[in-house]
């Protein structure tokens, strides 16, 4: 007689991973109001990283172009009403983004462009992400995160912002409605320089565990042989250097530090409009 299978199911692994995800939600909104300060001020310090740019823009570009990601056609992948990840076709060798359409009346459109090693953009999660999950299971928005690696050059040789946006890449790519909770975890985990300033291949495969994705093996092939790194590259260029940014009527042309923030193409800027909740209302009034 076959021994009693007792691993847990596909259903109790997500449940699990869920549970953990809610928990870190409720440590961040205890930190929301401290954080958003932080957030303000430290915008500054992720814009200035602006300046290690061009070194890294000129080796992305010598790289020979690679296939996207799914779900990341307009070189960001899109979270929608219940926090779902939208899917989408993956983008060619050669081929341009698309830009996401637009929403419906009212719904804003948020996108976000990021690197994982960055301390403002942590801090900006910190501040925002509870607002962000509550507006994505509401349906009241959406959120597109597009993930650049230009601060390569201030990860101590360790290469974590191309690693680290792989990583994302091989999430969206695999398991689309992970994303939100992976993206969260990997700043809840950020490395702190000078301690740290990485985190091992083993250690987002953990993270992507803990967000729902269910294949680790395929996904941890994935990151440990940087499947989309040169996607990565590719991205981070157009966003910084060759325009234009992908994003539907967006103000900028370019994007010149993380984070930045984009809601219905309109440039987010802290010191300007406050938070991000009254920017928001602003605009939903002005329309």
């Amino acid at each position: 007689m076959n021994a009693p299978d007792n691993r847990p199911t596909k259903n109790e692994k997500r449940q699990e991973a869920r549970e953990k995800a809610r928990a870190m939600r409720e440590e961040q909104s205890k930190r929301a109001k401290r954080n958003k300060l932080l957030a303000q001020v430290g915008w500054a310090v992720g814009v200035l990283g602006v300046i290690s740019v061009v070194t890294v823009l000129i080796i992305s570009s010598l790289r020979p172009p690679g296939p996207g990601p799914a779900n990341m056609q307009s070189d960001g992948i899109k979270i929608g009403a219940g926090v779902q990840g939208i899917q989408t076709p993956a983008l060619l060798p050669d081929e341009l983004p698309v830009p996401s359409e637009l929403n419906a009346d009212g719904v804003p459109a948020i996108s976000i462009f990021l690197d994982y090693s960055c301390p403002a953009c942590a801090q900006f999660e910190a501040a925002y992400a509870p607002i962000l999950r509550t507006w994505l299971e509401n349906g009241t928005a959406t959120v597109e995160y597009h993930l650049l690696s230009f601060r390569d050059a201030q990860t101590a040789g360790t290469r974590f912002a191309t690693r680290a946006a792989n990583a994302g890449a091989c999430v969206a790519d695999q398991d689309p409605d992970a994303f939100f909770d992976f993206n969260t975890l990997m700043f809840e985990n950020q490395p702190v320089a000078p301690e740290r300033y990485e985190l091992t291949d083993g250690q987002m495969v953990d993270i992507a565990g803990a967000s729902g994705v269910q294949d680790l093996e395929r996904l941890s092939t994935c990151i440990e042989d940087e499947t989309f790194s040169n996607w990565v590259g590719q991205a981070t260029a157009r966003a910084m250097s060759t325009g234009p940014v992908p994003v539907k009527n967006s103000e900028i042309p370019l994007v010149k530090g993380t984070p930045t923030v984009l809601v219905n193409g309109k440039e987010f800027q802290p010191q300007v409009h406050g938070d991000l909740q009254s920017f928001v209302a602003s605009l939903e009034e002005s329309e």
